[in-house]
C-alpha cells in the first residue's frame, strides 16, 4: 500500500513550497522517521520524514518546482516487491499517471487561454508572480510538465526575455527599461549562496521591498524589575526549583500582555489579506549555526513566566539541534535579542507577514537624578520596535512600546 508524502504547511500564509533537494532517491529503502527531503516555503525550510517504513517509489516533484500545500511530491510503498518494480519497469507508466492527474486536477479557472486558444497552465506562484511583473501569461511559454508555465518561467522572462517566437509588450522608455533591469535583478537574490543562507537572503529582501518598515527606539527602567528577578530567584533556590528567570523572559511575557491590548500589532498582512490574530504566538529570533531561525512560542498570552521560560528554553534548543516541526510555524509577532553581543540600539527587520518586531539591547547603566535632584545609577535595557508603516501608525506603534515599557516597569502586573 503506497504512502503518499505530502508538501506540509509550515505557515499562516503558505500556500505552496519548493523541494530544494531530495536527500533518498527513487528505489531507495526508508524507515519511518528517515528524512527524506527539504522543502522550502517563502518564510521557512523544513525537512520532511518519511510516515512509513518501505520504498520510495516514486518522485513527483522535482527540486525547485512549485508544489501546492498537502500536494504529493513522492510515494512511499510499504512492500519491496512493489517498490524495486516501481523503480524499474514502471517508471514511464508512473509518470504518465501523474500527468494525466495534473491536469485533471487544474481548474478551468486556474486556465488562460493563448490567442490561438490554446489553454495555458500556471502554478499559483507564476500566476502572482506574471500579475506582480505586469506579464500576459499567453506570451510565456511553460516548461513544466504538460506545458505548465512554473516560477522558472517567469524567471526566464524577466532576466532574458521571451522566446523569440512569442512577442510580449516591452518597457519603451529609459525608465521603464531601467525597472525592467531592476526587477529581473530582483529574482536573482541569493545566487551564490546555498542552504539556509541563500533562503534567509531572500526572506530579508522581500522584508525589505515588500513593506513600509519605520524603527521607533525607547529605553525601559528596570530597576524594580532587577530586585523582583532577584527575590523570585532566591525564592526558587529556596524551594530547589531550576528555572532560568531571564530578562528575556520578562520581556516576552510583558509583549504579550501589550499585544493583547494592541491588537493591530498582533497581524500578519500578506496577500492582500490583513489579519488581527486572537492568540499571541511569539517567535523567537535564534541565532543557529550559518543561520537565523524563529522557533515559536504558541499562546504565550495565557502562559506563566516559569512556563514561559521553559517552553522559550525547549524551542531554542530544538532550533540550534536542527530539529524540525510546528514550534517553527505561527508566529504572530517576534523578539530579538542582541544585548548579549553588546548592541544597544539596531533596527531589526520584519518576520514578514508580521506586523512588527521587537529588538532587545544590551543592558546599560545610566546616571538619573531622583526626586531630590540627587544622583544615582538606574539600570535600563534599550528596546527597538520595528513596524509596518502601511499597517501601523506611528502613534500606535508608540502606544504599544509604550505599553512593553509599563509592564517592564512595574513587574508585579507580569504574575498577575
Amino acid at each position: 500500500m503506497a504512502t503518499e508524502v505530502l508538501m506540509p504547511k509550515l505557515g499562516l500564509t503558505m500556500t505552496e513550497g519548493t523541494v530544494q533537494e531530495w536527500y533518498k532517491k527513487e528505489g531507495d529503502a526508508v524507515k519511518k522517521g528517515d528524512v527524506i527531503c527539504l522543502i522550502a516555503s517563502e518564510k521557512l525550510t523544513m525537512e520532511v520524514e518519511a510516515e512509513a517504513d518501505g520504498y520510495l517509489t516514486k518522485i513527483i516533484a522535482t527540486v525547485d518546482e512549485d508544489i501546492p500545500v498537502k500536494g504529493v511530491i513522492g510515494l512511499i510503498d510499504e512492500s519491496a516487491e512493489i517498490g524495486i518494480t516501481a523503480a524499474t519497469s514502471k517508471i514511464e507508466i508512473t509518470k504518465q499517471d501523474i500527468k494525466v492527474l495534473k491536469v485533471e486536477n487544474i481548474t478551468q479557472q486556474e486556465s488562460e487561454k493563448r490567442a490561438d486558444g490554446e489553454r495555458i497552465f500556471a502554478s499559483p506562484l507564476a500566476k502572482r508572480l506574471a500579475k506582480e511583473y505586469d506579464i500576459e501569461l499567453q506570451f510565456v511559454r511553460g516548461t513544466g510538465g504538460n506545458g505548465r508555465i512554473t516560477k522558472r518561467d517567469i524567471e526566464r522572462v524577466l532576466d532574458k526575455g521571451l522566446d523569440d517566437t512569442i512577442e510580449v509588450n516591452v518597457a519603451s522608455t529609459p525608465e521603464e527599461k531601467q525597472i525592467e533591469k531592476f526587477v529581473a535583478a530582483e529574482l536573482n537574490i541569493g545566487e551564490g549562496l546555498i542552504g539556509m543562507r541563500k533562503i534567509i537572503a531572500q526572506r530579508m529582501h522581500k522584508s525589505m521591498v515588500s513593506t513600509a518598515q519605520l524603527t521607533l527606539h525607547r529605553k525601559a527602567s528596570l530597576d524594580k524589575l532587577a530586585k523582583f528577578r532577584n527575590k523570585l530567584k532566591q525564592k526558587l533556590q529556596q524551594a530547589n526549583v531550576e528555572i532560568p528567570i531571564t530578562y528575556t523572559v520578562f520581556v516576552a511575557r510583558a509583549v504579550a500582555l501589550a499585544l493583547k491590548k494592541n491588537p493591530q500589532m498582533n497581524s500578519t498582512y500578506s496577500n492582500g489579506s490583513y489579519i488581527e490574530h486572537n492568540e499571541v504566538h511569539l517567535g523567537i529570533a535564534t541565532s543557529v549555526r550559518n543561520g537565523l531561525m524563529v522557533p515559536v512560542i504558541h499562546n504565550v498570552d495565557k502562559l506563566s513566566l516559569s512556563t514561559i521560560s521553559e517552553n522559550m528554553a525547549t524551542v531554542t534548543e530544538k532550533a540550534r539541534n536542527g530539529e524540525s516541526g510546528a514550534y517553527l510555524t505561527g508566529s504572530t509577532f517576534t523578539i530579538t535579542n542582541l544585548g548579549t553581543s553588546g548592541v544597544e540600539y539596531f533596527t531589526p527587520i520584519l518576520n514578514t507577514p508580521e506586523t512588527g518586531i521587537l529588538g532587545l539591547g544590551s543592558l546599560v547603566k545610566e546616571v538619573s537624578l531622583d526626586k531630590k535632584g540627587k544622583p544615582y545609577y538606574e539600570l535600563k535595557m534599550p528596546l527597538s520596535l520595528t513596524f509596518d508603516h502601511q499597517i501601523i501608525d506611528g502613534s500606535e506603534a508608540a502606544a504599544f512600546l509604550e505599553d512593553v515599557v509599563y509592564y517592564l516597569e512595574n513587574p508585579m502586573l507580569l504574575v498577575i
